[in-house]
């Protein structure tokens, strides 16, 4: 049996790996002159890769990461906490280390129940406190009014989450 694939972006190269891996025949067909979809390296500019398409490798936790090690690529970690500047919900302007900084575990009690995170913010006089972390948390989701405080409270106080990313130094491609 034979699968045709469309696309040779990431996505189309992964589904095209776990079919052959599957005992599959795959073809796989690409529509530019190159394969990698967004994924894509200018070596023409200068003496090092500059990328136009993916360039990080967001945490080690990521599948991406892995692969990263096991083809052997050089990664630099890279942290933008210093240098990326974030609007609180105070109002001011701060670098995301500083809108990262207030995440300390006694910093926050803990949630009652299912106790959604607007009522826990509510109940503790939180909403001017709200870090950066948990700001971007929220915007993950349509309507965070039904977000579940203590799912919340896990992510933002989560000690083994890395806030940097890892830039491939040879080149994304």
């Amino acid at each position: 049996m034979k699968t045709l694939v469309i696309g040779a972006g990431i996505a189309g190269l992964a589904a095209a790996q776990d079919l052959r891996k599957a005992k599959q025949e795959v073809v796989v067909l690409e529509a530019r002159n190159r394969v990698g979809g967004r994924i894509h390296t200018d070596r023409s500019f200068a003496p090092i890769p500059i990328e136009l398409g993916a360039e990080f490798i967001h945490s080690s936790q990521v599948p991406t990461y892995p692969l990263a090690q096991q083809f052997g690529l050089r990664t630099l970690y890279y942290s933008q906490q210093e240098d990326t500047l974030v609007r609180l919900s105070d109002g001011s302007l701060k670098s995301v280390a500083q809108g990262y900084s207030h995440t300390r575990r006694a910093d926050w009690p803990p949630a009652l129940g299912e106790e959604s995170l607007a009522h826990y913010l509510e109940r503790h006089q939180l909403w001017d406190k709200m870090p950066f972390k948990l700001q971007e948390y929220i915007s993950d989701f349509d309507d965070p009014r039904y977000l579940s405080a203590q799912a919340a409270l896990e992510y933002l106080l989560d000690p083994s989450a890395e806030e940097g990313d890892y830039r491939i130094l040879d080149g994304y491609d």
